[in-house]
């Protein structure tokens, strides 16, 4: 089932309908894996005893041939019914002909229908010849519920009008395209990393045969400092047929769109193309576009460079010109009076460089390096110095942006010329903010600026301060403290006031770490330096003193303290640095999920997923974000998958703090989907990553109480006593540490209501209680009362532990805190039925699933009823079916016996 990964729930959709004999259509782009799904169905099918599948393709050349596909079926008839039928090679389809085929192709199917259903799949029936589509209607729609049909359709140009298809009584399902997850886990079976794969993801669009194509050139072309990958000759041929194969009005409509900056299919008719949606429509079906609300997005983007190249240049040049006098901006306007000319002008290229710096202070970060690059390329002999400086500048715009293409297109002219110490370490410290910069290369790149430098003490302060930042990804506190510690020295003897407090908030983040107990006047000295209210330069946010402030709340638990901070940068940065976005978009939800701000924090990992894709970014930061929100309101299955991908990528790229952030929630959801011994595991290499690196601070990753949760349920309750002893030593004496002390507290009473001390448990939970509700950890009290039914299920408390969980289930509720509700439901449920073998393997959940779609149950009949969402039955199917050596649901059903509940 690889080639259908992420489309289980789809599949079982299918199923179903089938099974209440519907027939369904397919519909989707060229290549979204509609042919694979087909694959899939006839494999499942075909391991039923007796089954019958005919197969029949529609091609495009064969439109003309009658009876061609009909053909195609009979001869996969057993052959004893083939003789009923005339000989087809040779016959000359008229009227008479096609009512003898339909009615014996009908009672042939009606034969071999007795025993079992039979199942006709056809690809591409837009392509089918007419007449065998009239027979394979006739006869499917007399054997309903007897002979399914399950056809694809895609994209097609003009058929005549007796060519038409009647699709009209089928169900029709359109085939969307792959999440993230499952493109990651396609193209890793592939070798892919994960980072790669997600760049992939979005630059393909979903389309998994786009994807696989440009994971195979990812492979063999490794990504250095961002750079993109080129695409394979092959696939850039394939994609430049498939848009030359459109027909003319698509072209130049999708040729127009190529030229935008970001096309709009608004500003398509604001250039007078007055058919654009349905244009726009043809070519989303071809699998040229891809298209979001109004926003198009060429799949890949390198498309748009292919679809540009294939224009004339004269036709380019007045396409330019037209489209000049119709753009929504000033910038725009002067992007294509620029690139209509490429001739060289002093007085053109000072208007792209006031253009570019105004799109740069509104926010417009990838248009004001395309300008600032436009000028410095417009930029006659006389304005050589200007044209170093604008070239440096839009590295500097271009690169916290992660406008890869244009940022390197600027470094390479930036390296022929010659510049200056100072504009060297810029560009050379702007590049590691690309995305994909590994930290090989930033060594190489912080090594070179540092020489570069020389005795400047401004410049070799910046070098310093972008190291220490490396030293805190990498999880090295104690060097980053040194190098911010130097770097705060020279900034003040240069006299840079900004440089200074950013170098000094640094250090009081290595301070923090390494529980030095300086921490606090660092930051202080910091914002009397830059106030909290001064916004910082764009690309800064992140390593400013306001938002170290604002992280030190969330440690300490001062929540609401927190949250207005982050809120108000956020409205700083919404038009900024795509990297400032995300950074605050993960506090807000990380201090949404402790307030218990459950959808709010899922629509705040939503956002920082669009604009992590949108500005090109590392993945990991942003499957952490999404991976703690889906774990608070969400999916724990999608949740363990982010978190399981974001450990493995950043491992990969070197970021030791993600990887332990990632390692936290991964631990958290193996815990909380029964996997105790894995939790374990999980949550000790944090532990290990802390000691090796001297990180001492217990409240930056409260690991701990999920450790010892994990240890009660695996019965070490000596090991658990062990850690919480550590914890609860590294805590004594420190300020802003009640919050975790109450995560403690709901631990240790695990400890104690397993080794029987239920009323030395329930004070502790009545202390942690108090706390939580004190300090605001909303779904930490529900999970205390969580903990606390628990306690008194085990002390055969019955009526106690009862009450106990629904006051949870009501907290949880109040939160929309889906799955700690789901959880908390499943406890009140009955248990399924005793004694069965093949339930025992399963987890209560998955044998509540099991029996529901035994019982006929759809997928989302099933997640209606178990208060899940449908993705989350999708998975415990997949863990079911791989549990239990099963392929279907069909096989599913002799197993498990169907008990109504």
């Amino acid at each position: 089932m690889s080639r259908v990964m992420g489309r289980l729930g789809l599949l079982s959709e299918v199923q179903d309908l089938l099974a209440q004999g519907r027939s369904v259509a397919l519909h989707g782009p060229t290549g979204i894996g509609k042919s694979a799904l087909l694959d899939a169905l006839e494999e499942q099918r075909r391991e039923l005893p007796g089954a019958l599948v005919l197969r029949a393709n529609g091609a495009v050349s064969e439109l003309g041939l009658a009876y061609a596909a009909l053909q195609d079926l009979v001869d996969q008839l057993p052959v004893e019914l083939r003789g009923a039928l005339p000989e087809l090679s040779s016959a000359v389809d008229d009227d008479r002909l096609r009512t003898v085929l339909c009615a014996r192709f009908k009672a042939l199917l009606g034969d071999a229908s007795r025993a079992t259903p039979v199942l006709i799949l056809v690809d591409d029936v837009q392509w089918l010849d007419p007449q065998s589509a009239c027979v394979i209607g006739y006869a499917r729609r007399r054997l309903s519920g007897r002979v399914g049909l399950v056809a694809t359709v895609g994209p097609a140009r003009e058929r005549a009008p007796d060519g038409d298809i009647d699709l009209s009584d089928l169900h029709h399902l359109e085939v969307p395209p792959l999440e993230a997850t499952a493109t990651i886990e396609l193209l890793g079976a592939h070798g892919v990393p994960a980072h790669v794969a997600q760049r992939l993801h979005v630059d393909s669009g979903g389309l998994p045969s786009l994807a696989l194509a440009l994971g195979g050139a990812a492979r063999e072309q490794p990504v250095l400092l961002g750079r993109p990958t080129p695409l394979p000759a092959i696939l850039e041929r394939v994609l430049r047929e498939r848009f030359l194969a459109q027909e003319e009005g698509v072209r130049t409509t999708v040729a127009l769109a190529a030229l935008l900056h970001r096309p709009t299919v608004r500003q398509l008719e604001r250039a007078g193309r007055v058919e654009a949606e349905e244009h726009v429509r043809r070519a989303v079906e071809a699998g040229l576009l891809t298209r979001a609300g109004d926003a198009l997005r060429f799949t890949p983007a390198e498309l748009g460079r292919v679809v540009t190249e294939a224009v004339p240049a004269v036709r380019r040049a007045a396409w330019h010109r037209d489209l000049a006098e119709v753009a929504p901006s000033p910038a725009e306007r002067a992007r294509h009076r620029a690139l209509a000319d490429p001739r060289p002008g002093a007085a053109l290229a000072h208007e792209l460089a006031v253009a570019a710096e105004t799109s740069a202070a509104a926010g417009g970060r990838a248009i004001a390096t395309e300008l600032y690059l436009l000028a410095a390329d417009r930029a006659p002999t006389e304005l050589g110095a200007e044209r170093v400086e604008w070239l440096a500048t839009a590295v500097e715009t271009g690169a916290p942006g992660n406008h890869v293409e244009l940022v390197h297109r600027a470094v390479d002219d930036f390296l022929e010329l010659a510049a200056t110490p100072e504009q060297t370490v810029r560009v050379r410290l702007a590049l590691p903010e690309l995305a994909g910069s590994g930290v090989a290369a930033l060594d190489e790149v912080l090594a070179a600026a540092l020489t570069d430098a020389g005795e400047d003490d401004r410049l070799v302060a910046l070098v310093l301060l972008q190291r220490s930042r490396v030293a805190l990804m990498e999880s090295r506190p104690h060097e980053a403290g040194r190098l911010a510690e130097r770097a705060a020295g020279l900034f003040q003897r240069a006299g840079d006031r900004v440089g200074e407090a950013s170098a000094r908030s640094t250090w009081a983040v290595s301070s923090r770490w390494t529980g030095s107990g300086r921490h606090d006047a660092h930051l202080a000295a910091a914002l009397a330096l830059v106030p909290a209210s001064e916004p910082a330069p764009p690309g800064q946010t992140h390593t400013s003193p306001g938002y170290i402030a604002a992280r030190f709340a969330l440690y300490d638990d001062r929540l609401e303290e927190a949250w207005t901070a982050n809120l108000s940068m956020l409205a700083r940065v919404e038009r900024g640095a795509g990297m400032d976005q995300v950074h605050v978009l993960r506090c807000l939800v990380e201090v949404g999920v402790r307030l218990g701000r459950c959808r709010e924090a899922m629509a705040y990992a939503a956002r920082a997923t669009r604009v992590a894709e949108e500005f090109g970014l590392d993945p990991h930061p942003g499957w952490f974000i999404r991976a703690l929100a889906e774990l608070a309101g969400g999916d724990l299955d999608v949740a363990r998958t982010l978190a399981g991908q974001g450990a493995v990528a950043a491992q990969e790229r070197g970021d030791t703090r993600y990887l332990q952030r990632h390692l936290l929630l991964l631990g958290q959801a193996q815990l909380r989907t029964g996997d105790a011994e894995a939790a374990r595991a999980t949550m000790a290499r944090i532990g290990v990553i802390e000691d090796t690196h001297g990180l001492s601070d217990p409240t930056v990753n409260r690991w701990q109480p999920e450790l010892v949760s994990a240890l009660v349920a695996l019965g070490a309750n000596d090991e658990a006593a062990l850690v919480l002893a550590g914890a609860r030593r590294a805590i004594d004496g420190r300020s802003g540490t009640d919050g975790l002390g109450a995560q403690l507290d709901r631990a240790e009473a695990e400890v104690l209501g397993a080794a029987g001390d239920v009323e030395g448990a329930l004070h502790l939970l009545d202390r942690a209680a108090k706390v939580c509700a004190d300090v605001g950890l909303q779904v930490e009290l529900g999970r205390t009362l969580l903990t606390r039914s628990h306690v008194e299920r085990r002390a055969r408390r019955a009526a106690a532990a009862r009450s106990t969980l629904e006051a949870a289930g009501t907290v949880f509720a109040e939160l929309h805190a889906r799955p700690w509700l789901a959880q908390v439901r499943t406890e009140l449920a009955p248990c399924p039925v005793e004694g069965s073998a093949v339930l025992g393997r399963l987890t209560g959940t998955e044998a509540r699933i099991a029996q529901l779609v035994c019982q006929g149950a759809s997928n989302r009949e099933i997640a209606e009823r178990q208060h899940l969402s449908v993705k989350t039955v999708e998975a415990a199917l997949t863990r079911i079916y791989r549990k239990l050596d099963v392929r279907s649901r069909t096989q599913l059903a002799r197993i498990v016996p169907a008990r109504a509940e």
